[in-house]
């Protein structure tokens, strides 16, 4: 079954009724009859609420969790009605006096429900709570830099476990003090950015090349693209790595001839260096994560050359990855073109003390067609950090308009 097939016009209703409410209760009251997509939806109000709530219509099954084709004929897998709108994960005034969600799982194990498999990564998540609770005071400034952190927790733990392995090797001492030393922050100009991002890939491929064979890009992530933050199957790898990374007795860790924990991470760095010195040369210092993870705004005839050079902007060099805040999908090989790659086209902040001070930035550009000085201005922007105000009363749209486009029928 589809949800999007088992409702009729929910979604647009509930949209209607977000439009006209007035506080965050009567944002989830409209809220009950969305339909599809499931999404996690995050609100405040002028009087200080905030609310959470996961919406959407979420099949209750008779048997199993529609993760593998069912035998459609048997009856026993049938869907027996929705998870009731009342008891879908929702807070409202928590009291930590905050809100953090990320497409992460939301619920505990205690939830009666199965709410899927399809979630991200918790990291960025963890990340946003760390910082919220490290600022006693939170300001539009403060979000500005949280939106742009590049600060991987995945990152800091994997980093720390290699920095400590013991190697004989000039090159790969040279590269363990490098991550050991490194503080988890995915920057594009960082040696030790892509070192740990290839060190990744290379233990994927110690631990199951032989395990999985053929099978090892569907592993990480690998179905219908190669980009791994559309896809929760590259999710779950990047979890499984991190959780397994910490456990220095996981029978994971033997090869086939008793290895351990810290002779994989041995056979992973000298992988790794192998592998970059082949592709970004002997000098360390020059190795960088920005040489291999790029981002090119796309135009739809973008696609099809030599309409690529009218049509597209980039590739420019950028930091993060799928688990950082900001977050930039991560091509699932060690090395690969980044054609595809999305990260957060449109940023924005509500102040919702004073909504004039609110802010957002889309890129590459307001405007959709390639002739317009809109088209592509916003880049530098959004790659530095800038934004501009919304503007939401009549005299301040009036007074910045630079021009009218009037709609005739």
């Amino acid at each position: 079954g589809w949800t999007a097939a088992e409702t009729s016009g929910g979604t647009f209703r509930a949209v209607m009724g977000m439009s006209r409410a007035k506080n965050c209760l009567e944002f989830h009251e409209a809220l009950c009859t969305w339909s599809t997509p499931v999404l996690d939806t995050v609100y405040a109000d002028t009087e200080g609420n905030i609310a959470y709530t996961l919406i959407g219509k979420i099949p209750i099954r008779a048997k199993g969790k529609g993760s593998l084709p069912s035998p459609g004929w048997s009856g026993e897998y049938e869907w027996t009605g929705f998870i009731p709108y009342d008891d879908l994960p929702h807070l409202y005034n928590p009291p930590g006096g905050y809100i953090a969600t990320a497409n992460n799982h939301v619920a505990g194990s205690d939830y009666p429900y199965f709410l899927g498999c399809d979630y991200v990564c918790g990291d960025r998540a963890e990340r946003i709570v760390e910082l919220i609770l490290r600022e006693p005071r939170i300001d539009v400034a403060y979000i500005r830099r949280m939106q742009f952190d590049q600060v991987s927790p995945t990152a800091q733990t994997i980093a720390a476990l290699a920095g400590r392995v013991a190697v004989d090797d000039p090159q790969l001492q040279q590269i363990a003090a490098l991550l050991r030393d490194w503080d988890g922050r995915l920057q594009a100009d960082s040696p030790a950015s892509v070192i740990y991002e290839v060190l990744v890939r290379e233990l994927w491929h110690a631990i199951f090349e032989n395990r999985l064979g053929e099978l090892l890009p569907r592993f990480k992530g690998a179905l219908l693209n190669n980009v791994a933050l559309g896809n929760p199957w590259g999710h779950h790898a990047w979890e499984w790595l991190r959780r397994e990374m910490v456990r220095s007795d996981s029978p994971w860790f033997d090869l086939g001839g008793g290895e351990t924990r810290d002779d994989v991470l041995r056979l992973a760095l000298r992988r790794t260096a192998d592998f970059l010195k082949e592709h970004q040369g002997p000098d360390i210092t020059g190795w960088a994560w920005g040489r291999f993870h790029q981002l090119t705004f796309q135009h739809v005839l973008g696609k099809i050359k030599p309409l690529d050079t009218i049509f597209n902007r980039g590739p420019y060099p950028v930091g993060g990855d799928v688990n950082t805040i900001w977050a930039t999908s991560s091509p699932i090989d060690r090395a690969e073109a980044s054609e595809g790659m999305v990260g957060p086209p449109f940023r924005f902040i509500a102040d919702l003390s004073d909504l004039t001070q609110s802010l957002g930035l889309l890129a590459p550009g307001q405007s959709g067609q390639v002739g317009s000085t809109h088209y592509d201005d916003q880049v530098q922007a959004w790659f530095e950090g800038g934004y501009h105000p919304i503007l939401y009363r009549r005299e301040d749209v009036e007074r910045e308009q630079a021009a009218c486009l009037e709609l005739l029928p």
